[in-house]
């Protein structure tokens, strides 16, 4: 599975792919800034520690045996095998009047994106008026260490999102999420899996991933990089891996100023395009 990063010059984009089998999304930015001269930079560290683990584990499994109406993998419009790709950078002008508004919110720039593209993606979901189930990666940095910052540190939570939610509303949602520790739950789990051969493992998720629930896609917002050196004026954008059995991927970096948007998805290149547009449309005019 690979994590697509965009260098982004003179409007140009140079897209590079990162193996997300050697690093998270975090970890393989690091990589590639690092490589640009970026020596000493450090990686972010997880704002939401979890300590311990049976508790965790148990208000996860307690909360997956809860049922609850979601869209499922068949209501997924997929219109093609072809892997297509979108993306968008804002000016520091726009970038700065979308921290406001999350301000005067009260919330994660996080939450307001996310908000705006659980809107954008409707249109390609047939059941629309259902609750979307989104997966959203979380930074274990700080909580767990390996020795190459850069490995993956990484785990998610699933959030499921109503037509109606507001940004506040999946902010709360997530934050609830975090402070239970399901992300920590959900690595455990992960870890577990290392006690079965590769077989084993890749017959699990094959299985898993033929479930008629699931999630639409992944989320990943890698933060804000901003660096006094002002020479590099390149922009980026990022977008996580798309896996099988989702209908989208989208990622989301802030780099010296500038907030940078990607999606991609099995569907036709117009089709990943306006979800984009519509995906910027609700984030409003800045």
């Amino acid at each position: 599975m690979g994590i697509r990063y965009g260098r982004i010059s003179g409007g140009e984009v140079e897209w590079i792919e990162v193996s997300h089998c050697d690093c998270d999304g975090i970890g393989g930015f690091a990589r590639l800034l690092r490589k640009q001269g970026l020596k000493n930079l450090a990686v972010p560290r997880t704002k939401h520690s979890s300590l311990g683990f049976l508790l965790p584990l148990w208000r996860l499994w307690r909360d997956k045996r809860k049922k609850e109406i979601c869209a499922e993998r068949g209501d997924w419009k997929h219109a093609t095998q072809s892997n297509n790709i979108a993306w968008h950078l804002f000016t520091e002008a726009e970038t700065h009047a979308i921290l406001d508004r999350c301000r005067a919110l009260g919330v994660t720039v996080n939450s307001f994106l996310l908000q705006a593209l659980d809107q954008a993606v409707r249109p390609e979901v047939r059941t629309s008026e259902k609750k979307i189930s989104w997966m959203i990666p979380v930074n274990l940095r700080g909580d767990i260490s390996y020795p190459d910052d850069t490995e993956n540190h990484v785990s998610c939570v699933e959030t499921k999102i109503a037509p109606n939610d507001t940004p506040t509303m999946i902010h709360d949602k997530i934050l609830y999420q975090l402070r239970r520790g399901e992300h920590r739950a959900n690595h455990l789990l992960l870890n577990i899996g290392h006690i079965f051969s590769h077989q084993t493992k890749v017959n699990l998720l094959n299985k898993d991933r033929t479930r008629p629930t699931g999630n639409i896609g992944a989320f990943s917002n890698l933060g804000v990089w901003n660096f006094e050196d002002k020479t590099n004026e390149d922009g980026w954008v990022f977008c996580p891996p798309l896996v099988l059995g989702q209908l989208l991927a989208a990622g989301c970096v802030t780099f010296q100023g500038r907030l940078g948007l990607a999606t991609q998805g099995k569907s036709e290149k117009d089709t990943i395009e306006q979800r984009m547009r519509r995906w910027i449309e609700n984030i409003g005019e800045p």
